[in-house]
C-alpha cells in the first residue's frame, strides 16, 4: 500500500511538471528543435481525465484479493490461546480450531481440526495455516510434524497467572496486535493486583491469617481422583480467591490422590470441575459422609461454576476468581 502511494505521488508530480512546461516553455526553443506549441490545447483540460484513469486502475488492482498465503491464517488446538486471540481482534485470522474453542461463541462456526487430545494432522495441512498455536506437553509431537513441513507453530502454555499475561502481550506480537494485546495484559494485571490487595486485606483482618481461609478439594477427574497442588495454575487461581488448597503440596501439578486422603483433611468446601459427577454422589462415596463440605453441602460442580472460568489461562480468569470468592466467603 505504502509503494503505491509513492508511486501515485510521483506520477501526479510528474504530471503536473510536464503540464508546466509546455505552458511556459518558449516558442523560440520549441521551434528550433522542430516542435511548434499548440496554442489552443488546454492542457490542464487533458491532464485531469489522464489522472482520472490512473487513479482508477490503482484502486482496481488495490481491491484484488490477496492470495490465501498473504493473509494470516491461524489454526488454534488451545481454547485460551483462541480466547486470547479472538479479544485482541483476530478473529477474522482464525481458519481452524478444535472442538473445545468454545468462546466468544463465533469460534463455533469456524472448521474444526479435532479435539484438543486429538488434533486432525490432514486437516490442519489442508487449510494451509500461516501459525498453528499449540498448547500442552502432549501436543508436542503435533509441533514437530508441523516443523518439518515448514508451518510455523507456537507453544503457548502458560502456567501461572504471571505466564499467562506474558502469553498475551507474546500473542500481540505474532498476530501484529501488540498494541491491543498490551491494553488487554495491562487491565488484567491490574485487576490481579487488585484482587491480591483485597485477599491481602481479608487475611489481615483475621487472627489466624491463612488459617481462617475455608479449605477447598478440588477434583479434576474422578477415575482415578486425581487433584492439584498449588504449583498449578488452577492452584494458583485458589489462591488468589483466598481459598486453602488441602493439597497444596503435591510433588505434581496434577497428582493422583487417595480417597482416605481427602477424608482425613476435612475440607469445607469441595469444587469438582470435570464433567458427569453430581453432589450427591459424592456424599455417597465411602467414608465421605463425614467431610465437612458433605455435611453443609457446600460441594460445587460444573453447574455451579463454569470450569472454563477457572481452569482457562484467558481474561476470563478475573471472572471465575471473584465466583470463587463468592463460593468462598458468602
Amino acid at each position: 500500500m505504502k509503494k503505491t502511494i509513492i508511486f501515485i505521488s510521483f506520477f501526479v508530480a510528474f504530471i503536473t511538471k510536464l503540464n508546466f512546461a509546455f505552458n511556459f516553455i518558449p516558442k523560440k526553443i520549441l521551434g528550433t528543435r522542430g516542435i511548434n506549441k499548440p496554442q489552443n490545447i488546454n492542457f490542464k483540460f487533458l491532464l485531469k481525465p489522464l489522472l482520472f484513469s490512473f487513479l482508477v486502475l490503482i484502486i482496481i488492482s488495490c481491491n484484488v484479493p490477496q492470495k490465501k498465503s498473504e493473509i494470516p491464517r491461524y489454526i488454534i488446538t488451545s481454547p485460551e490461546v483462541a480466547e486470547i486471540i479472538a479479544l485482541i481482534g483476530s478473529t477474522k485470522n482464525i481458519v481452524g480450531v478444535t472442538l473445545e474453542c468454545n468462546f466468544p461463541p463465533e469460534l463455533k462456526e469456524i472448521p474444526k481440526v479435532g479435539t484438543f487430545g486429538k488434533v486432525d494432522f490432514e486437516k490442519i495441512i489442508e487449510l494451509e495455516p500461516t501459525i498453528v498455536f499449540i498448547s500442552g506437553l502432549e501436543q508436542k509431537h503435533l509441533a514437530a510434524e508441523l516443523i518439518k513441513l515448514n508451518i510455523k507453530t507456537e507453544l503457548i502454555y502458560p502456567k501461572s497467572i504471571a505466564e499467562m499475561i506474558s502469553s498475551i502481550r507474546k500473542i500481540g506480537t505474532l498476530t501484529d496486535k501488540e498494541k491491543r494485546a498490551n491494553l488487554v495484559a495491562d487491565s488484567l494485571q491490574t485487576q490481579i493486583n487488585q484482587l491480591t490487595n483485597s485477599t491481602s486485606s481479608t487475611d489481615s483482618n483475621s487472627s489466624t491469617n491463612s488459617t481462617d481461609s475455608p479449605k477447598v478439594y478440588i477434583e479434576i477427574y474422578g477415575n482415578p481422583i486425581m487433584s492439584v497442588s498449588d504449583n498449578s495454575f488452577i492452584g494458583e487461581v485458589i489462591q488468589l480467591a483466598g481459598g486453602n488448597n488441602i493439597f497444596a503440596h503435591l510433588p505434581r501439578d496434577y497428582s493422583r490422590i487417595k480417597p482416605e486422603e481427602v477424608i482425613q483433611a476435612d475440607p469445607e468446601i469441595i469444587l469438582l470441575t470435570y464433567p458427569g459427577i453430581a453432589a450427591e454422589q459424592i456424599k455417597e462415596r465411602k467414608g465421605w459422609n463425614v467431610i465437612s463440605a458433605c455435611k453443609t453441602d457446600r460441594i460445587y460442580t460444573i453447574e455451579n461454576i463454569n470450569p472454563d472460568l477457572i481452569l482457562r489461562a484467558s481474561p476470563r480468569i478475573i471472572e471465575g476468581i471473584k465466583l470463587l470468592q463468592k463460593a468462598f466467603y458468602e
